[in-house]
């Protein structure tokens, strides 16, 4: 089960909404959000349709504010994958979106995920903000819980600001007692008539002031009925009847305006709003492909510069969006004109998206096309990497929203439940969807060969973690033992690789709870070169990482150190996200297990540094004790003697360049060659030469050691 990468991020839902090309601008509103210099949250909070969104992107291109944005759909009420895009929100900001935590782990920790969105913003500096889109589409509990918390933590200068429908559930009261909230209403983004004489003009429709003024009293100030009167008036001789007959009601302005705008349009183009309703984001591809005809991008166009309520999504015009409103009419008048046509459309949507490997948006049209054997197949492709990267609310959702029967009649469906269960730490039901998964397999239901070959043996793997929960250790081994003899050949290698790696570490971690450390130890070795094979770093790091923790138990911490210290040499030094923070969180308590104080203070900070990143809790627990016991060593003791093994530290030590000081600063703070490199302007090569004469002058080992030492001679205060 492979995670996806970064890649498996919509980055358009990144972008800040690029303005349109008749943006009217409203200093009142901006003045209003600028003034708020103490404020923690800045809510935007009204009904569909009155620039909400718009307000916001206008913000964020003022001098002095540096913003990030985040759009949310319902398909982001899971915290895993919410913290995620938060975090490469932050990690944007912050100019560094490489290094944005892929919190990738199963174990996924609020804490450490909080964590790393904190520090995207606090790198950021004052005024910083970061905007949450259409936040009324988030009602997880554990996700209004993750956002109170960071707005009580934001750093000094920073903001979250949120656009919404409804109220959040926050705690909006506190923070407006302690004057931390800045709100701006549906009365505040009302038009006012110059407003709406501004944003009529805009479309090329000139209208007298009393005309101006009866429209914005008849609209309410609305923006949405607005922009589509402008649409609808242009052209028109009888300006004044037709502003006279507009309603009060949002929803039949709307309906009258929108009948009124359709009618003005050709057929083709007609056709064309009507059959790319059904689309949440737009491209001229993706059009293409649902709508038919050529020149989809051309066809994009021609509708911005109509204003037809279509909006931008990148600086770019490659991705757009209806307005809401406008795309749910449109969609209502498309089931009512052409029912038959909704699910063929949905399924031409659907295989783009499958094509390009969007399985969100893959499966969710897929869903509406109404084909569900199609949809569950998607489902159980797709499912494996979401589950390895811990979105396992996503993929519960996916399978909670087909037919049990559907579910249960799947070997890889009713397989992926389990993982589901089984990773978020129950048991209930898991024993239920392993039999209907044996059945499933059993009647050929499997999702086809390919799938069928690789399900015995996560079958095997889930009935040893089920075991390791209700601790029963003898079960665990024996099935992680047969996981390893069911792992078929045929799979991809990387594939086959994966599977049978992840049986031995099993099989390793079951003897070691049993208390068969040596045979554990050789099962771990066992793993590793099926683990490398497969390219999976997380599980390699653990596996050295209990290697070593085997080490401690026996007494020989030092042997522990050689492991990690011998894995660490392993990875790439130019890139610092490939570390393992359970190789360092061991080698820091095995470095406290030798009294190495200094050492072991290091080796924990880069683990919890490594950990947060990668959302790794039992990590990030291991280095925050170890950096719990070695604190009083550190505050009463005073810094002991580093020690080398086979090399003394008696000696005077050379004096450091400040060249050779501000590199050794830059390592302390967890930075790579590259990043330093980077920063000092200079190449990766000169870095490294610098690593190597600051090592040489203070008599460090490596990096670890020559970070302890620089604090230990107080270089870096």
């Amino acid at each position: 089960m492979d995670a996806p990468g970064r890649e498996a991020l919509i980055m358009t839902k990144l972008g800040v909404q690029a303005r349109g090309t008749r943006h009217v601008e409203r200093e009142r509103l901006r003045t209003q959000l600028d003034t708020a210099s103490e404020a923690r949250l800045v809510l935007v909070s009204a009904p569909a349709g009155f620039g909400k969104s718009t307000l916001l992107a206008e913000w964020l291109g003022q001098p002095g504010v540096r913003g990030a944005w985040v759009s949310l759909d319902a398909r982001d009420n899971d915290i895993v994958r919410f913290a995620r895009y938060l975090a490469a929100a932050a990690a944007q900001l912050a100019g560094g979106a490489e290094d944005a935590p892929s919190l990738d782990a199963p174990s996924f920790d609020e804490e450490l995920a909080q964590a790393g969105i904190l520090d995207g913003l606090a790198a950021t500096g004052r005024g910083a903000v970061l905007v949450l889109d259409d936040y009324h589409v988030i009602d997880e509990p554990a996700i209004h819980s993750l956002v109170g918390s960071l707005v009580e933590r934001l750093p000094t200068g920073a903001r979250l600001a949120i656009a919404t429908r409804a109220d959040p559930p926050l705690p909006l009261a506190r923070l407006r007692a302690r004057g931390e909230l800045v709100e701006v209403r549906a009365e505040d983004l009302r038009f006012t008539a110059a407003e709406a004489d501004a944003l009529v003009r805009s479309s090329g429709v000139e209208l007298s002031s009393a005309e101006v003024a009866e429209l914005t009293d008849r609209t309410e100030g609305w923006a949405a009925a607005l922009r589509l009167a402008a649409v609808s008036l242009r052209g028109r001789p009888d300006h004044a009847e037709l502003v006279r007959r507009f309603g009060a009601s949002h929803r039949f302005v709307l309906d009258y305006v929108v009948e009124e705008v359709l009618a003005g349009l050709s057929p083709e183009t007609q056709d064309f709003l009507l059959r790319t309703s059904i689309l949440d984001r737009l491209c001229a591809p993706l059009c293409e492909a649902v709508a038919g005809g050529p020149d989809g991008q051309g066809r994009l166009e021609d509708l911005e510069r109509a204003n037809l309520l279509i909006i931008p999504l990148d600086d770019e015009r490659r991705w757009y969006r209806y307005h809401a409103l406008f795309a749910e009419i449109l969609r209502a008048r498309l089931r009512a004109l052409h029912p038959d046509a909704v699910a063929e459309l949905h399924a031409r949507a659907s295989a783009w998206h499958e094509a390009r490997g969007d399985d969100d948006e893959a499966i969710d049209h897929a869903l509406h096309s109404g084909d569900l054997e199609r949809t569950g197949q998607i489902v159980a492709v797709a499912s494996g990497r979401h589950v390895s990267a811990g979105e396992l609310s996503t993929v519960r959702g996916w399978l909670d929203a087909l037919p049990p029967d559907v579910v249960r009649g799947h070997a890889q469906l009713s397989t992926s439940y389990a993982w589901c269960l089984v990773l978020a730490g129950e048991s209930d039901g898991v024993a239920e969807r392993l039999a209907d998964a044996d059945r499933a397999l059993a009647a050929g239901r499997d999702g086809g060969p390919m799938m069928a070959l690789g399900i015995p043996t996560q079958l095997a793997l889930l009935r040893s973690q089920l075991a390791a929960l209700g601790g029963d250790s003898a079960t665990a081994i024996a099935e992680a033992r047969r996981a390893r003899e069911l792992v078929p050949a045929g799979l991809p290698p990387e594939t086959e690789a994966t599977l049978r790696g992840t049986a031995t570490v099993l099989l390793a971690f079951a003897l070691a709870g049993a208390g068969d450390l040596d045979i554990a130890a050789v099962a771990y070795e066992e793993a590793l070169p099926d683990l490398r094979a497969g390219g999976n770093r997380f599980a390699t790091g653990r596996a050295i990482g209990d290697l070593a923790k085997i080490a401690i138990k026996r007494g020989d911490p030092a042997q522990a150190v050689r492991l990690c210290e011998a894995e660490l040499e392993r990875t790439p030094r130019e890139s610092a996200v490939t570390d393992s923070p359970a190789v360092w969180a061991v080698m820091a308590s095995a470095r406290a297990e030798l009294g190495q104080a200094e050492l072991a203070d290091a080796a924990a900070r880069r683990a919890l540094e490594l950990a947060t990143r990668a959302g790794d809790a039992p990590c990030a627990r291991l280095a925050r004790a170890t950096l719990e016991r070695v604190a009083p060593l550190l505050a009463n003791d005073g810094p002991e003697p580093l020690r080398r093994e086979g090399a003394g530290r008696d000696g005077p030590v050379e004096a450091l360049t400040a060249r050779e000081v501000e590199v050794l600063r830059l390592v302390a703070l967890g930075r790579s060659n590259s990043q330093v490199a980077t920063e000092l302007f200079v190449t990766v090569g000169t870095v490294k030469s610098h690593v190597h004469a600051i090592s040489g002058k203070l008599g460090a080992a490596n990096r670890t050691e020559a970070v302890a030492r620089g604090r230990q001679l107080r270089l870096l205060d």
